[in-house]
């Protein structure tokens, strides 16, 4: 090799090594790298006691409330709105849920209808109060927020809420043993096989995509699909089959709720019009986008997920109390924003919120079970949320 080829091939790959360090996917990787070193941490310091695979996914089946609650705001979010009132719609639903079987034996259908009627009308009223009258997003939501709370308390009297042996029960399919809130009720398993053989595509559809310069299509496509099977043999190495038929109904919901609203802002008009409403709301109405409308209907879904939340918090509790939802409010933006920065460079997302809320709890969860006292978790919650946001601005700013 003459000197100059070998100067060049010295000055070519120190460029390709910093344009791959410096590429949009190897930073959004970096936070998801992070937090598997953690768990790595985790696996030495406390061994199976953390490792253990229904212990992990009971974290996903108690924490799902908070998680449909991250979506709900992160969809206003994506519209550059915040909504505080969620954890208020979250705690009226749940008493609805719980109130009008005990305390006036409706059927159980009226009692899901009330309750996505009452998300429905809330996200209603928060998006006509933001758009319409240009009230402040914050106050409008945190007052709407409150009054939520008060629905509740005036509705079913202040004090918590269960059945009781002489009351109405609460149907055997929704709450209890067996049910939709119960761990040990498991979600067909087939289907999230089916799921999984799904996002196996899609990572190698996306991986093929991303052909460097120089690569022929055929060793492409050797080397996606390699790199598919190799994450695959992984996964199985960690016990995939186990977490597969571990999966509970509740998290199944969770699941199939997530994959409608990624549909919703990744394949239909709609979403990508929030988007562009977010990301510049006066360019997307010079560009014919109607924002003011996009707004409320975000609005409008956040408050039909809150909603769903409340009403998913009832079944896996099986009573409700006062102020339930309120104290979901910061993990719900935490799980938002660290999806920012999960598989993404700010952007908000939907598997990023799902996945960024899931290794949150088990970051908590983690130091718990190492001795840390469970009064530590809103500090966690606040510290990584302050992170994710200071992240999440960077990546903002340099794109």
């Amino acid at each position: 090799m003459s000197s100059v080829t070998a100067g060049k091939v010295a000055a070519s790959g120190p460029s390709a090594l910093k344009r791959f360090a410096t590429s949009p996917t190897m930073q959004g990787s970096l936070t998801t790298i992070a937090f598997l070193l953690l768990f790595v941490g985790y696996w030495i310091w406390l061994g199976d006691t953390f490792v253990n695979v229904d212990a992990r996914l009971l974290d996903v089946h108690q924490n799902a409330p908070i998680l449909i609650l991250g979506l709900a705001v992160m969809v206003t979010l994506i519209a550059g709105q915040f909504d505080l009132s969620v954890g208020g719609m979250c705690t009226l639903t749940t008493f609805l849920s719980i109130g009008l079987v005990v305390q006036k034996d409706w059927a159980f259908w009226m009692v899901l209808v009330a309750c996505v009627l009452a998300g429905l009308i809330g996200g209603l009223i928060n998006g006509l109060l933001v758009v319409k009258l240009g009230v402040n997003t914050f106050i409008a939501t945190l007052g709407t927020g409150g009054v939520f709370l008060g629905i509740s308390s005036v509705l079913f009297g202040g004090t918590q809420l269960a059945p009781t042996d002489t009351s109405p029960q609460l149907p055997s399919w929704f709450s209890g043993d067996g049910s939709l809130g119960s761990f040990g009720e498991k979600f067909p398993s087939v289907i999230v096989w089916i799921g999984l053989a799904a996002c196996a595509y899609g990572l190698f559809r996306w991986i093929q995509a991303r052909k460097p310069e120089g690569r022929t299509d055929t060793s492409w496509t050797v080397i996606s699909a390699a790199i598919v099977v190799v994450l695959a043999a992984i996964l199985f190495a960690l016990n995939l089959p186990a977490w597969v038929d571990g999966v509970s109904l509740t998290i199944g919901v969770l699941l199939i709720i997530g994959l409608v609203l990624w549909v919703v802002l990744r394949y239909t008009t709609y979403g990508r019009y929030l988007y562009a409403t977010g990301a510049n709301p006066e360019a997307a109405r010079l560009a014919g986008v109607k924002t003011d409308r996009e707004t409320i209907l975000a609005f409008v879904i956040g408050g039909l997920l809150a909603a769903l939340a409340g009403v998913i918090l009832a079944a896996n509790q099986g009573a409700a109390s006062p102020d339930i939802g309120t104290g979901f409010l910061l993990p719900a933006f935490a799980a938002a924003f660290l999806g920012t920065v999960i598989m993404s460079t700010g952007r908000f997302h939907v598997w990023g919120t799902l996945i960024g809320g899931t290794f949150l709890v088990w970051v908590t969860q983690g130091l718990i079970v190492g001795g840390v006292p469970f009064t530590w978790t809103d500090v966690i919650n606040g510290v990584v949320l302050v992170a994710a946001v200071a992240v999440s601005t960077i990546f903002r700013r340099r794109a």
